[in-house]
């Protein structure tokens, strides 16, 4: 074999290393960042689920050019409430369920197969970031006993779209 042969087989093997090195960066790469932008920098425990607790009751929301929400939370124990979502103000036509929960320091918002994870937990609320299927962020913040508002911010790319819906505790 030649000098020239070699260097010749020797670039074959370095570009073919590169481009596979490459393809398996842009394999595992987004992945991994998603991940990392998912998950909250601190642990949560049962002190922080409870600054929650205002959320217990049923809910009807409103929103410029969006239809009425109307939702109830239960809560089942110390670390998870039912959600239940409703089609009707009577609260009487079940539409969907979900859960929020604490599990091993995270908080989680479960709705059939999208799941968020909280960054942030305390007294004034929270914020939920997609974890796995979920496109959406949103936030949960306490205004009174009464009243709280739901953030939900969709889209990317500049094309960001912001709903605000102003939840009002229904008595029953």
């Amino acid at each position: 074999m030649t000098v020239a042969t070699a260097i010749r087989g020797h670039r074959s093997r370095t570009r073919l290393a590169v481009l596979l090195g490459g393809l398996i960066l842009s394999l595992v790469a987004p992945n991994a960042s998603a991940q990392r932008r998912s998950e909250p920098r601190t642990a949560y425990g049962a002190s922080d689920f409870a600054k929650i607790k205002w959320l217990v009751g049923s809910w009807a929301g409103a929103a410029d050019g969006e239809k009425t929400l109307y939702q109830r939370f239960e809560q089942l124990d110390d670390s998870t409430y039912q959600i239940t979502y409703f089609r009707d103000a009577g609260f009487g036509e079940p539409s969907g369920s979900g859960r929020l929960y604490l599990s091993v320091g995270r908080v989680y918002h479960t709705f059939g197969s999208n799941r968020w994870v909280a960054t942030r937990v305390g007294d004034q609320g929270l914020y939920l970031v997609p974890q796995t299927a979920a496109r959406s962020n949103f936030a949960w913040t306490y205004l009174s006993p009464d009243h709280w508002t739901f953030t939900m911010r969709t889209g990317v790319g500049g094309h960001e779209q912001v709903t605000v819906y102003d939840m009002t505790r229904v008595k029953r």
